[in-house]
């Protein structure tokens, strides 16, 4: 049940499912982002790291957006997609937040126990292996 992990560029940043629910736009701010959102690498773009898990790839492009993910996934009592996109203060519906579109063999308690064992485990490769600052621990700080 252990996941492959691997980076990838992609252009932008905002290519990532679930990036958009993570990386929050500032109010009243052009391109300000909370937390802020990852840095691309000059003449390749943004690192995009895959992780598989099972028959499922899943992407993230920062350690924000890994910690989102293991945050939801590891509670006992799954919020639903609605709740969360209330949260995020966006006027986008819930039928397009990442939760709504993680596949639903994902989403059991024994799956979503495996899922956060291998994300967690993800993280800590990515922190180890990015090949910029967007996986490190403190890198909400750096970004901003």
């Amino acid at each position: 049940m252990s996941g492959k992990f691997h980076f990838t560029f992609e252009s932008d940043w905002r290519d990532v499912p679930g990036a958009f629910w993570v990386h929050l736009p500032v109010e009243g701010k052009l391109d300000t982002f909370t937390p802020p959102a990852p840095l691309a690498i000059p003449h390749k773009g943004y690192p995009v790291l895959h992780i598989e898990f099972e028959d499922c790839t899943l992407l993230f492009n920062s350690r924000a957006q890994l910690d989102h993910y293991i945050e939801v996934l590891s509670r006992r009592a799954l919020p639903t997609s609605r709740q969360l996109s209330e949260l995020s203060g966006l006027k986008t519906g819930p039928n397009q937040h990442w939760l709504s579109r993680l596949p639903g063999e994902l989403k059991s308690p024994k799956k979503r126990q495996a899922l956060v064992k291998a994300l967690s485990a993800a993280r800590v490769f990515a922190a180890d292996n990015a090949p910029n600052t967007a996986f490190k621990p403190d890198a909400q700080k750096r970004a901003g």
